[in-house]
């Protein structure tokens, strides 16, 4: 009777594992398909403004290293789960050194990467902005202070070349940066901001 008692438990364990056991070989299944999955779009948000007129954002990422060439399985499954952890890690602006540099002319969207891999920020930026801002320090600074340097070397610059795909007339506009949720910065030319949210792309009074 003991005997028959453990062999019960024995198999309703066994039942209560298996299922447990396939949702984890499926879980895992399906994240290695992601990571694995070929990332971007065929067509960028700058290609579908110029073919619809609409306003878009797009975002900046970290950046991400050409694999190894001639990777096994298992050592490119193992290489992109590094690439996934390293944009999934902590970020220590601290640890960042940035040396004086010269005030002079530069597009955002390169620097606004460098503020994401610093701070872990995303920055949201209009497809109709393409002019340059002038940038610059005169003292050796950490990441944060770069970070909120190039910010408000944004918000402080004169009017900035930007793009209308609508009209396909190129205008001059100040920028504004919006923040409506931690870790997520929007970047929108002055005048088109209440285009922007009749699209539903930024919050109505969001901008304080």
């Amino acid at each position: 009777m003991i005997t028959d008692r453990l062999s019960q438990d024995l198999n309703g364990k066994k039942k209560r594992v298996r299922p447990l056991l396939l949702l984890i070989i499926a879980g895992l299944a399906v994240f290695i398909g992601w990571l694995a999955w070929p990332r971007g779009s065929s067509d960028s948000p700058f290609e579908l403004s110029r073919a619809d007129g609409r306003p878009r954002f797009y975002a900046t990422e970290y950046s991400t290293p050409s694999p190894p060439p001639n990777l096994g399985v298992v050592q490119s499954l193992y290489w992109n789960w590094a690439q996934f952890r390293n944009r999934r890690a902590a970020r220590n602006p601290a640890t960042y050194t940035f040396p004086p540099r010269p005030v002079d002319y530069c597009f955002i969207h390169e620097p606004l990467r460098r503020c994401t891999e610093i701070s872990g920020t995303t920055y949201l930026i209009a497809v109709e902005i393409s002019g340059m801002i002038q940038f610059g320090h005169t003292n050796t600074i950490n990441g944060s202070q770069w970070v909120d340097a190039f910010e408000r070397a944004i918000t402080n610059a004169g009017p900035v070349l930007c793009q209308d795909f609508k009209t396909k007339q190129t205008f001059y506009d100040t920028l504004l940066l919006i923040r409506e949720v931690p870790r997520t910065v929007k970047v929108v030319p002055r005048t088109k901001l209440a285009e922007y949210q009749r699209a539903g792309l930024v919050k109505r009074g969001s901008l304080q």
